[in-house]
Parts: C-alpha cells; structure tokens; sequence
C-alpha cells in the first residue's frame, strides 16, 4: 500500500499483524496518514495474469491465483469444466516458484568489497472438451448441485444448468456472483453438456465480519463495505478431458489489457494455435526441470573465485543454495500431477488430508499464511513421498512459456486449443527471456557455479597451492646464489608444476549433489462407556461428518454422569491419536462441550510445547471460541504473540460479542481495543472500515479520547485508499463545515484530525475554506489552542499542493497571515465571501487584507 509523505509528523503507523499502534503524547498532529489493513480496495484485476496448465493421457490440471482484490461482496469466480474436477488449495506464491523452478533465482557472493554480505485468472477461464452426457439433457429451469465443499475461504458448488438464466437465479440465491454479460457465451458451454464451478469467499452476516466458528453457509445477502481480508486465495483443479484444450472466452469480458503468461507442462512442447508462435518465450526440457529443483541453486561470485570466499561465508552457502525454499512448491506441483496420472486419482492423499486441515481451520476462524505454513509442516512428509514418486516421471515432459497479449477477438470467439512446436534454439535462453523477470534478461558479472562445491577439495587446492609458491619462492632465493644454470633449472621445473597444477585445476569436477506419529489407536478407545461414543469419535475421522460427531459428542456431555467420559475419550484422541484431521475435530467437540475443565486442558495443550504447532493452534483458537466476553477476548489477544494466526478469530468473536441482543457496534469501542491490544489491529480492521465514512467521521469529531480520533482518521485514509477517496472527502468537509450560529468548533472536545487522503483541488479549497473561516471565527472568540489546531492541518503540503496557497510560515502566523496566504488561491472576491460568512467584513483587522 502506497505510503504517504507527511507534512507535519507522523502520527500512526500501522502494518503488519504484529506492529503496534504508536501515539504521540505531545500536541496533537493534523494529517493521518491511512491504516494498513490487507487488501480493501474495490475488485480490480491486478497484475500479470499467470495460468499454469498441465496436461498428459487425459488428465488436465489448471491452477490459478485471481488476480484480484477489493471488496468481497464483488467478487466470485465461474469456471466451466468438461467434467466434474477435483478442487484443491495451492501455495500463494506457486507461479514465483514455478518461475524458479524455469530459471533458478542465483545466491551471489561479491568479494569486491571485503565482508561484505550478498546481498489469469483473467475473470473466468474454462476448460473445454466433447464430452458425452449419458444422454441427460437438463430442463432449462433445472440447476443440479453435483458437489459443494469448502476449500479454505473459498466456498465452492460444483452445479450443472440447463440454461444460463437457470445458473444465474441459483448464484443470485445462494449469494454467488454471476458473470454479467456473459449468457451467449455461458449458453454456449451448457449446450455442450459441461458442468459450472462457482466460487465465492466466505463472509458473514455483519458488516465486515468474516465466518463465526462452526458457520456452515455463508449468507447470500452480503452487507455493503464487507471487506476482503487478504490476498485472493489460489486454487487447482484437476479433471479428466479426452483433448487438450482451454476456452478462455469469458476472460475477453475483463476491462484492461489481456496480457496472459501460461505455463505448459505437457508431453511435447507446445504453442497455441491463433496466438503468434513468438510468443512462446521459453521451452524448458523435464530434465532441465528435474536439474533445478533438485540441484543447489546456481552460486555467482564477483570478484574472485570459490577459493577467494572466506570461512565465515562458506557457512551458511549451502542452505542458501537450498532450491526447496525456492522452488519446492513447482517440484510438489508437477510430481503431484504426474502421480495422478499414474495412479489414475484425481485427488492425492495429501491433497484431501490438506483439504480437511483447511476445514478445520476455518472452523476456528483461522486463515493466512501462519496458519498455511502449519498445515504445510503437518502435510510435509506425506507432500515429500508424493515428490519422490512423482517426480522421476517428470523427464519426458516439458514445459513450454507463452507470454503476449492475446487477442482480444481470439480470445472471445474461440477456445485456445494447442499443437507441437519446438521454438528457435537462440531464443531459448534466459537472456532472451528471463522467466523472473517477464522480459530479456541482465547481463551480469561474475562466474556461476551450477553444481555442488566440494570445500575439503578447495582447502585442499589452496594448501598445494601456498606450497607451491613457497617452493618457487624458495628456489627463486637460491637461484640468485647459485648462477644462471640453477635459474633455468629450476624455472623449467616450475613450470612443470605450474602446468600440472592448472591441469589438476581444469579437472576439478562440480557435483551434483517429518512428522512423529503418536502412538496408534485402532478405533477403540479406553474408558468407552458403548458403541455410541465410539461411533462418535470414529465420525470425527471425516469432515463431512464430523458437525454431527461434534453436536453429538455436546449433546452427551450435558449429562453429567456421561460428561467425563466423553472428555476423556477426546482428550485421548488428541494426545494419543495418530490422525491429525480426527484430534483437529476432537479439538472442535472440547470447545462445543465448554466449561472451566475444557479451557484447563485446552490451555494445557496449547502451553505444551511438545505438541505439533498446528495442534496447539488449534487448541488455542477453541479457547477464543468458548470466550463470552469482550474483555476475556482482549485477555486472550496476548495469545497472537505466540499464535499469530489467532488474529483474526479473536476479531472475529469481538464483533460477535459487541453485537449480542441487537445492539449496535460502536467503532469506537473497537478502535478502543485496537488501542490497549495492537495485535488486535489486523482482525478488527475489516469490520472498522465496513462502518464507512460517516460514522467514522463522527467518531473522529466526537471522541473525547485523542487517541481514539487519531486512529479513526487513519481508518478513513484507507477507505480513500480503498477507492472511497470522494466519499471520504465530503464526509470530512461535512464535518467541519463552517456554521455561523455555531457556539463551538464542530471538533469540540478533543483535537482536530484530517485524513492524509489524495485531496484533489475542488475539495482541498472546499476544507480548506472552511477550516479557514474557522480560523478567523476562533480569532474573534479568543480560542486560541483551537486556531493551533487549524493551523497543524492546512500548513500540510498535500493541501497546500492540491488548493494552490502557500505556507506562511511555521511560528507565530496568525489569521491575516492566512487570509492573505488563502488570497492566492480565491482572489479578492474569495477573502470577501468568506469573511461575509463569518461577520467579519466590517472589522478592519480582515477587511485589509482586501485590495
């Protein structure tokens, strides 16, 4: 988020799930500059648009990460599919690592200086195919639900319509987001019988406020200024399809330009067919491939050799050249898709094991990449076994680049279909295209090393070497005793040595180079008090019947006879059992039980630092669910030091709490917790900003805490950032505007903040007129600190810029000095206005300033 230069100090800065709220104690600062709060600008395409696509013996996966981001009640995604595909998560930053895995990203080590350290989704994108129905054929009312599930904060239904009016009433029900414009080319898809992926994110029924713990659905008339807490989230699908073909039509709706990067792993390589054959940049073979996520990373040196890198540098080269953190995402990607053509399963083990971890974060309100990072360490071996298999498969493959702007009428009118090319061998090259960085590549300096180094070799060079020249050193000095015969002598056998020593040198060779499981349970438990527990703790094994395990497992405790046994038998899941999902949903069923004993053990698991990560997570993010109060919530902020995926949850459950028996949320009352636990800033900041402008400017010109103003006022500033800048700016010049049968400022009672926003001419004179008749109306009323205040904002450059005045000084300028600045921007008849608004024409102390 663009940062802003201020004028005067700096009042707040915010950013980061971490950082703390900074306040100033001594005279109150005028502009503040906005609030970072994720992403919350209105739906915009942002960035390249990058697909990878993958196809081989029918099986075709396509992964993408909308580039998107802004308000979550404009977005959703709808994706055609020839069949029903297999939907999963993907890392946010698989296409950087895709990229690495094309042209490994180089660790540099410059010895120049000693010591020195080194330093498409393009809307909606369908899959196309000839496929047979069975002969079906759907009425044109008729819209069939084939699967619905959740994949981390996206809820997703699989639908097949009988006609795009169909499609469009279910998505308008059920709260999705139907492409507008789009029907002709929509019809086009259900007359070939193919079946419709709709997504939305998941919010919840209050402005701002995302899913509570154990929400189910996801309501269908979403509040306005609901808010997108995050980067758009990306997404696999993997189907069968008897050719290799990807309609992108619907992408020829977006606005803008329609550059699109795709990735190609296939069989062969590859160019599409009516897109220019240049604008496939790069084609990389499955053996290069398998080379760069598996070899270190390439290591450039400058200013020397491998020999000239001191001790204290070689140390931690090695897991510099660690290609995993780089590239292991990529490695995962096209071992897991060969697997599945392997094995002949759509959807791995992990993949579905990854699926439910997601669901039962969600359950908690947990999401982000602190909680994606967990779940990854928990799927690690299982992800590693599924590399190891697959990727030995990847040798006959290659990957092939495509880098353009499509045309728009290809793109409209007709799918993208592919056929074998093999592009020029001079333009292969990084230097013509450089994956990183979407165009030619930089020359460099330094020589590159692909391989591992062998430093026992290298000491071992450098001793012969030093030896070598003591030698020559040595024979040199008695060479200079003993006449010419000794001289030749001696140089011949130096330069024996030297000869063979640079042989040996030529010849050196450059070489390639989890989990614990607790102890198994087989399905009976100890203590089991009947089939009916047992059937209970076995249904915790799956997330689709997990919700009634958990109401069933709630329902039996209420007996008090039974409670601690049900408990037990829980908490011997989560200690001793071998399912990570099963202790996740047992974790869920605690939190449903309740009560002092729960919250005991469920501190007691997530205080042991012997559990998994993950699990602790989990057991903290039940305590926040089971927590009745705003001030018990705020008590367990100091949780996300440790746990920082917490953030949100705890958001979350304050808004509920603020919101019980009907009454109305206060922003100030939120920003008031902001303020005492900062590490509530990023989980409430998206039901802050829902309130929207208005009452965010009363809270900015109405709060008797200045804290409490300040921090409103950064609050508006990212509304403006968000694409409400207009809004933003009338309700501020609202709030102060002058009122001559006024008795008070309107900012009375506190000091007077104005948002640090992008204020364009017409509203920088408009508050700044009015802040200026303010000025002249506390002159003639003797309020002196209220004039200081006036003067702390409209002495800011971006004003001063925007309405075309100038600063008349920093001390001691009083309000003649400021008509007579203001003069340059509204001339005589400007000065003349004003002071007839404020009954001030006739006094001669203002009157002078007129010509």
């Amino acid at each position: 988020m663009k940062k802003f230069i201020l004028a005067i100090c700096v009042c707040l800065f915010m950013g980061g799930a971490t950082e703390f709220v900074r306040t100033l104690r001594a005279d109150p600062c005028g502009m503040v500059p906005p609030i970072y709060a994720g992403n919350v600008a209105p739906i915009n395409r942002i960035g390249l648009q990058k697909t990878f696509v993958f196809y081989k013996d029918g099986v075709e996966t396509f992964v993408i990460r909308p580039g998107f981001e802004g308000n979550v009640e404009e977005f959703g995604m709808l994706i055609p599919f020839p069949t029903p595909p297999e939907i999963r998560k993907v890392a946010d930053n698989t296409f950087e690592h895709v990229v690495n895995a094309i042209d490994p990203p180089e660790v540099v080590v410059d010895l120049r200086v000693p010591g020195s350290a080194t330093k498409r989704f393009a809307g909606a994108v369908e899959f196309d195919r000839a496929v047979q129905q069975n002969g079906l054929e759907y009425k044109k009312n008729k819209v069939t639900v084939l699967k619905e599930e959740a994949v981390g904060m996206y809820e997703v239904a699989v639908l097949e319509a009988g006609s795009p009016e169909a499609l469009k009433r279910w998505m308008d029900q059920h709260g999705y987001q139907y492409p507008k414009g789009m029907d002709a080319v929509t019809k086009d898809y259900v007359e070939l019988g193919w079946c419709f992926v709709a997504v939305k994110t998941k919010v919840g029924d209050k402005a701002g406020v995302d899913p509570k713990p154990g929400q189910r659905e996801t309501a269908a008339d979403r509040p306005p200024g609901s808010v997108f807490d995050g980067h758009v989230q990306g997404m696999g699908f993997r189907f069968k399809s008897d050719e290799f073909v990807v309609p992108m039509r619907l992408s020829a709706f977006n606005g803008g330009d329609t550059r699109n990067v795709v990735y190609i792993l296939s069989d062969s390589p590859r160019r599409i067919r009516s897109i220019p054959e240049e604008y496939v940049q790069r084609q990389i073979s499955g053996q290069d491939l398998i080379r760069n996520v598996s070899n270190p990373l390439p290591l450039r040196i400058i200013g020397g050799t491998e020999k000239d890198i001191p001790e204290w540098q070689r140390k931690g080269l090695d897991e510099r050249r660690n290609p995993t953190a780089k590239n292991g995402i990529a490695k995962e990607l096209f071992a897991a898709d060969l697997l599945a053509v392997e094995t002949g399963n759509l959807s791995l083990e992990h993949e579905e094991e990854e699926k439910e971890l997601l669901r039962i974060g969600e359950h908690f309100g947990l999401r982000g990449a602190e909680v994606d990072s967990e779940n990854a360490l928990t799927l690690q071996k299982m992800r590693d076994e599924t590399t190891e298999k697959g990727l030995e498969l990847l040798a006959g493959m290659t990957l092939s680049v495509v880098d353009g702007d499509f045309p728009r009428e290809v793109l409209a009118n007709q799918n993208l279909t592919f056929a074998d090319y093999k592009m020029p061998v001079a333009r292969n090259k990084a230097e013509s295209y450089d994956s990183k960085l979407f165009g030619p590549g930089q020359e460099k300096e330094g020589k590159v090393f692909l391989g591992s180094i062998d430093w026992n070799e290298v000491d071992q060079q450098i001793a012969r070497s030093e030896a070598e020249s003591k030698l020559e050193l040595a024979a040199a000095r008695k060479n200079r005793l003993t006449g010419w015969a000794w001289i030749v002598s001696l140089a011949s056998i130096g330069m024996v040595l030297t000869i063979s020593f640079r042989r040996r040198t030529a010849a050196i060779a450059v070489v390639i180079a989890c989990l614990a499981c607790s102890s198994t349970i087989a399905g009976e438990l100890q203590n089991e008090t009947g089939p009916s527990l047992e059937q209970i703790i076995a249904q915790l094994k799956d997330g689709k019947t997990a919700a009634g395990a958990i109401q069933a497992a709630a329902e039996m405790a209420q007996d008090s006879s039974q409670r601690g046994n049900v408990v037990a038998n829980l908490l011997n899941v989560i200690q001793n059992g071998d399912d990570i999902p099963q202790k996740g949903w047992a974790i869920a069923a605690m939190a449903e039980i309740g009560g002092s004993d729960v919250d005991e053990i469920l501190l007691n698991i997530h205080a042991n630092e012997s559990n998994e990560k993950l699990i602790r997570t989990w057991a903290a993010a039940a305590r926040v669910s089971m927590t009745k109060s705003v001030n018990g919530l705020i008590e367990k902020a100091q949780l996300i030091q440790t746990f920082p995926a917490l953030g949100r949850p705890i958001g979350i459950r304050i808004v509920e709490e603020m919101n019980k028996d009907g009454a109305e949320v206060n922003p100030e009352k939120m920003i008031q917790a902001t303020l005492r636990v900062p590490q509530l800033v990023q989980g409430l900041a998206p039901a802050i900003i829902a309130f929207g402008p208005e009452k965010l400017v009363s809270v900015v010109y109405e709060s008797s805490d200045n804290n409490i103003r300040r921090t409103g006022a950064g609050y508006l500033g990212t509304l403006a950032q968000a694409g409400q800048g207009t809004d933003v700016s009338n309700a501020v010049i609202a709030a102060v505007e002058f009122d001559p049968q006024a008795t008070d400022v309107p900012w009375a009672g506190g000091a007077l903040f104005i948002p640090n926003i992008q204020w364009d001419k017409d509203n920088s004179r408009a508050l700044v007129g009015n802040l200026i008749r303010w000025h002249v109306w506390c002159d003639m009323n003797n309020k002196g600190e209220e004039q200081n205040q006036i003067h702390n904002n409209i002495r800011s450059v971006a004003l001063i810029q925007a309405a075309g005045y100038a600063n008349p000084g920093w001390n001691n300028v009083g309000t003649v000095q400021w008509l007579q600045s203001w003069k340059q921007a509204v001339g005589n008849d400007g000065i003349r206005e004003l002071l007839t608004d404020v009954g001030a024409l006739e006094n001669r102390k203002y009157a002078a300033v007129l010509d």
